[in-house]
């Protein structure tokens, strides 16, 4: 449970940061509230997907070798 909380913790600062600055530069208007939040929801959604989906999609292609 510690290395879940861990990796997602740092799939959520490294992605949502990332994504965060990047929509600030890219954009025409430089609202930062628009890109910390946009920043904050791909984190999110980043830092679950290293969590939940990233290890089984690790796992099938691990079993399909195998065999």
């Amino acid at each position: 449970m510690k290395q879940k909380f861990i990796t997602f913790l740092t799939g959520f600062l490294i992605y949502g940061l990332v994504f965060g600055v990047i929509m600030y530069y890219t954009e025409d208007n430089k609202n930062i509230l628009q890109a910390f939040f946009s920043g904050l929801i791909f984190g999110t959604s980043m830092g679950l997907f290293e969590v939940f989906i990233n290890p089984r999609i690790k796992r099938y292609f691990e079993t399909r070798k195998k065999t």
